[in-house]
């Protein structure tokens, strides 16, 4: 049989240790559902959801993100990451269809929990996400832990994982005690905050920063990051991952012990890091500006304000900041990197499976023609007036602007699920 071709950037890839497709797929097409799902949320609970950070609905909306969206295709990811990029493959990989079961369960069990307060959802949410996050890190870590590959991308990716191990165990902790399950006389605002630090920082920063020194170059033809921030990224990373645990450990660690133990790894990530990206897309090889540039455009501008509302979260009592902190980070930076990156990602998966070994043979369609370029454009564009129109919602406590809101994101859920069947669909006409 002949091997399919390699495409420019890919050299050094494993790609014939691929998994099936069918395993980064069913993950990536949560996320969507997960965005309409939030999007339905804000306009049942208008206004109610953006009142304050503790309030049952804005608990619920930001686990929909952060495991629905974020979650989901950050571990579909990973399941082609791993063997492709690491050559490191998972053991018993599709043991993933259970992680894929198990973690829709459990995120529609934890936001009708964290919703409703029903103590019966939040008791059943920790059994079925930590029964997920175990099937899906033991044999992760255990790929990483095997792999000869040194590049920095694979240990950003081991730090991400170890990050996401403790998010679980804190994550279940406090789901049990808010259910009354667990007692609890520790400082519930530090476990909060280091709950929040290491998924934020850690798992999804850490992960987003190490996937795109890989993609980035790969996929818009850029020179390669500079290699002192990436060994700066991981070093910050492995120090809030080391020190964060200690905090919690000799007690009393407050949300500003916190943000200290993360600040490097929060300098990097989103204020060096989206330099670094804009600079490198200016200089690609490829001019031409598609609709996943502009995703990555609009994540860079917002990075910054990552910080920048985390430090006015810690500095003011307006509990406007850590609504608008927890918002943009989701549906803001990290929502654009990861829309973006389905829109280009998916195509390039489905093309490679179906296309690429058909290539010489018969015509076959371009990734372009899979997915048009008119339709991811629509999608960002609805993507940053959901997310601006959220923003003015927070400022404002705009009952009606809130719904707007939950429907501009219902939208622009919808459209990426369309977008991601229109690029399923097979090409009869071409094949």
């Amino acid at each position: 049989m002949t091997a399919a071709p390699v495409a420019p950037g890919m050299e050094g890839l494993r790609t014939d240790a691929a998994p099936p497709l069918s395993i980064p797929l069913s993950f990536f097409l949560v996320s969507p559902l997960a965005m309409m799902a939030t999007g339905t949320l804000l306009v049942w609970g208008g206004e109610g959801v953006f009142a304050s950070r503790w309030s049952p609905l804005a608990m619920a909306a930001t686990h929909l993100g952060t495991l629905g969206f974020l979650g989901a295709a950050m571990i579909g990811a990973l399941y082609q990451l791993l063997p492709v990029v690491a050559g490191a493959p998972v053991p018993a990989v599709r043991m993933a269809h259970a992680v894929h079961a198990l973690l829709v369960v459990g995120v529609g069990a934890l936001a009708t929990g964290l919703a409703t307060g029903a103590a019966t959802f939040l008791a059943l949410a920790p059994a079925f996400l930590l029964g997920a996050f175990l099937l899906f890190l033991i044999p992760a870590l255990v790929a990483v832990a095997r792999t000869s590959t040194k590049s920095e991308t694979v240990w950003g990716m081991r730090l991400a994982l170890l990050g996401l191990l403790g998010v679980a165990a804190l994550g279940a902790f406090m789901a049990l005690a808010r259910a009354g399950y667990v007692q609890s006389t520790a400082n519930w605002g530090g476990y909060v905050a280091a709950h929040a630090a290491l998924g934020g920082a850690v798992w999804v920063g850490g992960l987003l920063t190490a996937i795109s020194w890989q993609v980035v170059p790969m996929f818009y033809l850029t020179p390669p990051l500079p290699e002192w921030s990436r060994l700066a990224t991981l070093g910050a990373q492995g120090l809030a991952l080391t020190s964060l645990p200690c905090v919690l450990l000799v007690g009393g660690g407050g949300p500003a012990a916190v943000a200290l133990c993360i600040a490097p790894l929060a300098l990097m990530v989103w204020l060096v890091h989206p330099v670094l990206v804009v600079r490198a897309l200016r200089a690609r090889r490829r001019r031409r500006v598609d609709g996943s540039v502009r995703f990555w455009w609009l994540a860079m501008a917002l990075a910054p304000a990552v910080p920048l509302l985390a430090a006015l979260s810690l500095a003011s009592d307006d509990g406007r900041f850590p609504v608008a902190l927890g918002w943009l980070f989701v549906w803001g930076w990290a929502g654009a990197v990861v829309h973006g990156m389905l829109t280009r990602i998916v195509p390039f998966l489905i093309w490679f499976h179906r296309y690429a070994s058909q290539v010489g043979l018969v015509p076959v369609p371009s990734m372009r023609e899979l997915l048009p370029d008119t339709r991811i454009r629509a999608a960002m564009v609805l993507h940053a007036l959901a997310v601006t129109a959220g923003l003015l919602a927070i400022l404002s406590r705009s009952s009606w602007l809130a719904r707007a809101t939950g429907a501009g994101l219902f939208a622009t859920g919808a459209l990426l699920t369309l977008n991601l069947v229109q690029a399923l669909l097979p090409r009869r006409d071409r094949a």
